[in-house]
């Protein structure tokens, strides 16, 4: 069986595309399962180094959340063994304590948790970015994974599919969808096979990979990460079509 970065997904047929999306996490869990933590844990870094570049130049009309952009900085911190274990720990529980209250509701924590809760206030209050709500929620699961030691690659798999193939998609490639009420089971085949059939959605696909490789290379991680300063899922032009998105 091919590992996931070495498979041609452009020239998979539509039908070999939509089993590729199917299996996506176990491919991607099986394509590492040789492989240390670190490297793991870098890959996903990578990836979502790669995104955020792309996600803060989205959606003008709400302000760009810089607790994410620290997020990213402290992740590349704590790999690069300038951010202690201990700290990083503490802003990941903070972090995650917040987004629960931001993404569900759900202040127990924070009320159980007064450093988590001062971290709420200065970070999180009055939060109105709500099209950088499913990033936050793959993001705490990134940094609760390096914390934990195991990685799933849920994260990845929650932006490619959840919000890349089934939101983003719509405003760069013409595909199937419905302006009001759910899809049935059909219609949702159909949109993702559509989606998933799509030069935008094959190039997601190729960087995903190509980050995969570069993760697996060797290079230090100082270079990588002034490399990834200038890494785009999408260019900043591009991402700004990307325009009242929820």
């Amino acid at each position: 069986m091919k590992l996931i970065y070495e498979i041609d997904f452009s020239a998979l047929s539509a039908e070999e595309k939509m089993e590729f999306m199917r299996s996506l996490r176990d491919s991607m869990k099986e394509s590492f399962r040789d492989n240390s933590f670190s490297a793991e844990l870098l890959a996903q870094t990578l990836i979502f180094t790669r995104w955020w570049n792309s996600y803060k130049y989205m959606a003008p009309a709400e302000p760009t959340p810089q607790i994410l952009e620290t997020a990213i900085e402290l992740l590349w911190d704590f790999q690069e063994g300038k951010c202690s274990p201990e700290i990083f720990a503490r802003f990941q529980k903070s972090f995650s304590d917040s987004a629960l209250e931001i993404l569900t509701g759900d202040d127990g924590e924070l009320n159980e948790d007064p450093e988590s809760d001062a971290f709420y206030r200065e970070y999180f209050g009055g939060w109105e970015a709500i099209s950088y709500n499913v990033f936050l929620s793959d993001l705490c699961t990134v940094l609760e994974e390096a914390v934990s030691g195991k990685i799933t690659w849920d994260a990845v798999e929650g932006v490619i599919d959840g919000d890349i193939g089934d939101t983003m998609i719509d405003f760069f490639e013409p595909v199937f969808k419905k302006e009001s009420g759910g899809y049935y089971a059909s219609e949702l085949d159909r949109r993702e096979m559509e989606a998933y059939n799509t030069p935008t959605f094959a190039r997601v696909i190729t960087l995903l990979q190509q980050d995969m490789r570069a993760a697996l290379a060797g290079t230090p991680l100082s270079e990588l990460r002034v490399r990834y300063q200038d890494e785009y899922l999408f260019s900043p032009e591009e991402s700004a079509k990307i325009s009242d998105y929820r």
